[in-house]
């Protein structure tokens, strides 16, 4: 257990409170944590601060006038690596988006030598984390800058169904076989909510347009078909510099389904391996062959898809260093466009953080994933890609040791996809459709960001589509947006 007391600020209650309780389960990760506020200290000058782990006080301090957030963790993360011995690549960053800081301060001016100097001193940061912040911030600092940030959107549309559900799935996705009942009335809901939606954005320009899940080509061709030319009744397609498809699964994809997304003027689609390893795609609910992944690539290029994205996934069951590079390497002769590689991260709702609980295994590549994060990149810079955007996972506790758990996405020049540019950095409003859909209304002036939520069940998607319409509607027009 560990316990902060800090100082009762009026005004602004639990300030820093979440800071610090992150920070220390990146130490931590197995224990819990409790910050509590001393109205006695109201008045006090500075910011005294006290933490406790399993009772025993480790530091009491009160940090001078002029204190911020970083002075508070900074003082917070010495003092836990000399207890620990540790240092965290990221330092005293905790969220999950760290290339939004020396992106926010490229643009104020700053240059690469002075905010990699603020990133060592101020953030604490390891040189690698340092050098991969910065050339992901100047990507898509070059890829973005064209672009009026505040008159644009994005379309996300979910479509929830997948051939199998994955081990370690948490997203609002179903088996299309058992809901392949509602898949008709659900495209008609979602029309519903395309109508809308277009209509309230037809003076905004639309910039990108995404389409995941779930695995859009679960849905069978004539099912496919309509989805796509629903989104080019309502959307001005023509204008939108990219229109993205996940693919997915391999077992999913077929020439009948890469000619119909061709047609439909997709630009961008994903075939996702995963691994390469027959036996580890059995274990993760995985139906497909290894040898249909390549089918299924390679049918995409004779369609002529040129910008093909493969995610792999690090830390997978009962793979090792061997079997992830083994992957590397099968994909490496398809030259697939770009790479995104995956940490793996066993969150609570999904069945195999279940069955890990149940059979009391739940630490997960604790010393190896980093050295294979790393190794990728080296692997992946060496080929001509470039690392175009990043984001890091939440630790959960009592799943990992490590805090570096982050997925970085690697293209070939000019391959990028700039949708998740937007959403990573919180660059541009994201309008969600479909059930589990969250849209992100960015706001230009105040530097902040909320979100409308639809609901996760695709039944109660098609019975409260009106509610999911009226939640977009308040929101977008009580503030003004």
């Amino acid at each position: 257990m560990i316990q902060f007391e800090i100082k009762k600020i009026p005004g602004r209650a639990g300030e820093f409170s979440y800071d610090i309780k992150a920070l220390a389960l990146d130490f931590y990760p197995a224990k819990t944590c409790d910050v509590t506020e001393r109205e006695d200290w109201a008045g006090q000058e500075g910011y005294p601060l006290v933490c406790r782990i399993d009772g025993e006080e480790i530091l009491v301090v009160t940090l001078p006038p002029g204190y911020n957030k970083n002075t508070v963790k900074a003082a917070l993360y010495r003092e836990f690596v000399k207890r620990t011995g540790r240092r965290l690549p990221w330092g005293i960053l905790t969220g999950i988006r760290p290339v939004k800081i020396p992106l926010r301060l490229m643009w104020a001016g700053k240059t690469r030598d002075e905010i990699e100097d603020i990133l060592k001193n101020e953030y604490l940061m390891d040189g690698h984390k340092i050098r991969l912040a910065m050339d992901v911030a100047q990507k898509e600092d070059v890829l973005t800058r064209e672009f009026q940030h505040e008159r644009g959107y994005n379309i996300y549309i979910g479509i929830p169904f997948c051939p199998t559900i994955c081990q370690y799935c948490t997203f609002s996705s179903f088996p299309y076989e058992k809901y392949k009942k509602h898949v008709d009335d659900y495209l008609l809901a979602l029309e519903k909510e395309m109508q809308f939606v277009s209509k309230r954005f037809a003076r905004r320009e639309l910039h990108t347009i995404y389409v995941g899940g779930g695995t859009p080509t679960s849905l069978n061709a004539g099912q496919l078909d309509r989805l796509l030319q629903m989104i080019h009744k309502y959307f001005p397609t023509e204008s939108a510099v990219e229109f993205t498809v996940e693919a997915g699964r391999p077992d999913s994809i077929t020439t009948e389904k890469l000619q119909i997304m061709k047609d439909a003027e997709v630009t961008r689609i994903s075939i996702n391996p995963q691994t390469m390893k027959q036996k580890t795609l059995e274990l993760l609910g995985r139906r497909h062959l290894v040898e249909q992944v390549g089918e299924a690539f390679y049918q995409a290029r004779e369609v002529g898809f040129d910008n093909i994205n493969m995610d792999l996934i690090v830390g997978l069951p009962e793979e090792d260093e061997v079997d992830f590079f083994n992957t590397l390497n099968r994909i490496q002769p398809m030259e697939p466009d770009s790479v995104t590689i995956h940490t793996l991260v066993v969150k609570r709702a999904s069945k195999m953080r279940r069955d890990q609980m149940e059979g009391g295994h739940v630490h997960l590549w604790d010393t190896i994933n980093p050295v294979l994060q790393r190794a990728s990149e080296d692997y992946l810079r060496g080929l001509g890609y470039e690392p175009y955007y990043l984001y890091r996972q939440k630790n959960k506790a009592g799943t990992s040791h490590i805090t570096n758990q982050e997925n970085v996405a690697y293209a070939k020049p000019g391959k990028e996809c700039l949708y998740n540019i937007f959403i990573m950095e919180e660059m541009e409003t994201i309008v969600a459709l479909g059930c589990g859909g969250s849209t992100k209304q960015v706001f230009y002036t105040g530097n902040r960001m909320e979100r409308i939520e639809n609901i996760k069940g695709v039944e109660e998607y098609i019975a409260r589509i009106d509610e999911m319409i009226e939640r977009k509607r308040a929101a977008f027009c009580e503030t003004g947006w």
